[in-house]
């Protein structure tokens, strides 16, 4: 009679941990930022500067892929090239997503810096050239 108690005991564990691993497992697939994205960035004073479109893939480990469509709003000597189109790479960690725009040229890099959660990616955008000389700003990305 103990045996069985023991067995359905066991049972009932296991099926709880699975449905609360399942359910928890969800939730994160949910919350990663992969998807199309409604971007705008701002120069240093808060002006809007540029809109247009990322794309992020689906994560492959905690690298991401994607492409990006950025015009140009106003005229912006000093914010890099974060306008035309191209492909983006980045990483995640925890919160944060780190993504660069000009990943085949290595001239001129232009890096996205920003938390993501609850349909939004938030954060700074800079721009340098190989001496480390650049600009920095703000964009604000949400989810289409």
């Amino acid at each position: 009679m103990k045996m069985k108690s023991l067995s359905a005991a066991a049972i009932s564990i296991s099926i709880f941990l699975f449905l609360f691993l399942s359910c928890s497992s969800s939730q994160t697939s949910e919350l990663f930022p992969y998807g199309s994205y409604s971007y705008r960035s701002f120069n240093f004073l808060g002006e809007l500067v540029g809109e247009g479109t990322l794309y992020i893939n689906e994560p492959d480990s905690n690298g991401v892929t994607g492409n990006w469509h950025i015009r140009k709003v106003r005229e912006c000597s000093n914010c890099g090239a974060q306008f035309g189109s191209g492909i983006l790479i980045g990483s995640v960690e925890n919160d944060t997503l780190r993504v660069n725009l000009n990943p085949n040229d290595v001239e001129i890099d232009t890096e996205l810096i920003g938390e993501f959660g609850s349909g939004s990616f938030d954060g700074a955008w800079k721009w340098l050239n190989q001496e480390g000389f650049g600009y920095s700003g703000t964009f604000k990305a949400s989810r289409q």
